[in-house]
């Protein structure tokens, strides 16, 4: 019921998560700490003790000051950023499942391999993931994509018919797949399990061929 709160609730619910807490930063916190400053006025409660400090500084000359300061790894680096920028034309594309061109591809590489840190790193924290050198594979692993977005692409396929419960099932674990790996072919739906154990041929009858041209599409979403 607060403006000022409400305006804010996005800040509360990231705070709340997990998430944020695993993947703490420096940045992130003085983030959240400047967003959410101006509500420290609305908390309710009993009045706690204050205390009156009055501490002198000492200044000394031809000291030597080491500063106690850790870096942050190029995964948490990668991580916070997306998070401030998640705005970002390009990872709108991404996250909303439109096609990337050439120019958004050397965008990401710059973001990966210069802006955030060098091409040895990024290849040194993916090399166990699926993407490679592909930035955009490697960031939807990363950010996902609107599942929405996702269930509404393959009603294109079909023009438009409805989907039974099975065939929304099947679906939302292609897409649960390319939010945790970052992509999927159809190699991955003929000889991976859980995929290779699904019956999708006779699930989706005549919109069989459609599974196979939208995993397709999911694929070539990433690659210029």
């Amino acid at each position: 019921s607060i403006p000022q709160v409400h305006d804010k609730m996005p800040a509360i619910n990231e705070m709340l998560t997990t998430q944020f807490w695993n993947n703490l930063s420096l940045n992130s916190l003085e983030r959240l700490r400047t967003e959410i400053r101006e509500l420290i006025q609305f908390l309710e409660g009993k009045q706690g003790r204050t205390f009156t400090i009055n501490v002198e500084d000492v200044v000394q000359d031809g000291g030597k000051v080491e500063a106690s300061f850790t870096p942050m790894t190029y995964k948490e680096r990668v991580i916070d950023y997306l998070k401030r920028n998640k705005d970002l034309p390009v990872l709108e594309k991404i996250h909303h499942m439109e096609q990337l061109s050439r120019e958004d591809i050397a965008e990401l590489e710059r973001i990966l391999w210069q802006e955030l840190g060098s091409k040895e790193e990024y290849e040194r924290y993916v090399k166990q993931k699926l993407c490679g050198d592909n930035v955009g594979v490697f960031i939807r692993s990363v950010i996902g994509i609107d599942r929405t977005d996702a269930l509404r692409l393959f009603s294109d396929f079909i023009q438009g018919g409805m989907l039974n419960s099975r065939q929304e099932e099947y679906l939302k674990s292609i897409i649960s797949y390319v939010c945790e790996n970052g992509d999927i072919n159809t190699d991955t739906i003929i000889n991976m399990s859980p995929f290779s154990d699904y019956d999708w041929a006779s699930a989706f009858g005549p919109n069989a061929i459609a599974v196979g041209k939208y995993v397709n599409k999911l694929h070539g979403l990433v690659y210029a």
